[in-house]
């Protein structure tokens, strides 16, 4: 299925930005995006956010953005559905194209946590959990995935060692990335060495919190031969939320889900799949996103990484611009970072990183530790 084509795409380096706000960062993204289409401009805006509002940024930001880039009578949505806010904004953006009204509407992710002070941030991003049950009584994502990683050691009986294998990968690939905020490969030293966070997880388990910001902007689908990027397969799956389902059972049954669909839709089998860009926020959730997708059995991820399968020149090449955790993890944005980054690998545009041959792409972010999933696969 034809949903959209990829007609522009931006990016900011995901990094500490001191000297701009959340509305010039999506300003440079959007900019990128709509100069690189050349032509026709969107007559709507959706934005994806995540914590803007909680932590006291702008609210509603869609409109100053459209203003600030002159689009003055396109129609804004904004989108705040946790960590997946760039995902869940491109799926608007894709609704939109659909009704008919729209030939173009630009999708910009935009995060700005460098102002916070570290503490709050991670206030603000526990109550993407349940605030009353869980934020309420210290449970932030950081907490959760340190339970989540010692269920997944004792119950599948493997070494916590493993698991470096995982951020190693995202770091070894982070390495070709010049927009990278970790642009540098991982020693098994460094990361033995890490301080703990939430025992057993520790900072090198952990995606960096940036500002930063990604754009895309879509059209309707056409028929001509030298069709861009496209998007031809979109789903998003919600179920129960809480940490107790991950942790305990160590499954994401949105992520599953989505994927399942979006595949389907797209008309393809999971290893008919070019390149993968999950959701690493931790090396915990990063293992069982891997295994819902379908790259590795249940307890098998660490052990497919260790092997090799997700590198370059694997089975199926994940992260392939870091993932969020050595690109660098702007929570509203990331979605769309990994949209972009995707498009840059079908276009054959991936410097350093570019996966041979590569055709298809499968993109998932998560949301509210995973209890929401928005996948979207691209074809060239």
């Amino acid at each position: 299925m034809h949903l959209a084509e990829i007609l522009g795409i931006g990016r900011t380096r995901a990094e500490e930005k001191w000297t701009l706000g959340l509305v010039d960062l999506a300003v440079q993204a959007a900019g990128a995006a709509l100069d690189e289409a050349g032509n026709g401009g969107p007559t709507a805006v959706v934005v994806g956010n995540a914590l803007g509002g909680a932590l006291g940024d702008q609210r509603n930001l869609a409109p100053y953005l459209a203003r600030r880039l002159g689009l003055t009578s396109a129609e804004t949505h904004n989108i705040a559905d946790d960590e997946a806010s760039g995902g869940a904004a491109l799926r608007l953006a894709l609704v939109l194209l659909a009704t008919g009204e729209h030939d173009a509407v630009l999708v910009v992710g935009a995060e700005k946590v460098s102002d916070a002070l570290a503490d709050e941030v991670e206030a603000a991003r526990a109550t993407g959990l349940d605030a009353m049950r869980e934020a309420g009584f210290g449970f932030g994502p950081a907490v959760a995935a340190g339970l989540g990683m010692r269920s997944y050691v004792d119950q599948h009986g493997i070494g916590r060692e493993l698991f470096y294998h995982l951020p190693a990968t995202a770091h070894l690939h982070a390495a070709a990335n010049r927009l990278a905020f970790f642009p540098w490969e991982l020693s098994r030293e460094q990361y033995e060495k890490s301080a703990i966070v939430a025992d057993p997880l520790t900072v090198c388990d952990q995606a960096p919190l940036c500002d930063g910001a990604a754009a895309v902007l879509i059209g309707r689908p056409s028929a001509r031969a030298d069709s861009r990027v496209r998007i031809i397969g979109s789903a998003a799956v919600s179920t129960t939320p809480g940490i107790a389902g991950p942790v305990l059972d160590l499954e994401l049954p949105a992520a599953r889900r989505s994927a399942r669909a979006a595949l389907d839709q797209a008309g393809l089998a999971v290893d008919q799949v070019s390149v993968f860009d999950l959701h690493d926020s931790n090396s915990f959730i990063a293992a069982l996103s891997i295994e819902a997708v379908g790259l590795a059995p249940r307890g098998r991820a660490l052990a497919r990484a260790a092997d090799g399968e997700f590198r370059f020149d694997g089975a199926a090449p994940l992260w392939t611009f870091g993932g969020l955790k050595a690109r660098g993890h702007a929570p509203g944005a990331s979605g769309l970072f990994q949209v972009a980054e995707a498009a840059l690998q079908l276009r054959g545009e991936a410097g350093g990183g570019q996966v041979d041959d590569a055709r298809t792409a499968l993109v998932q972010c998560l949301g509210s530790f995973g209890s929401t999933a928005v996948t979207h696969v691209l074809g060239a």
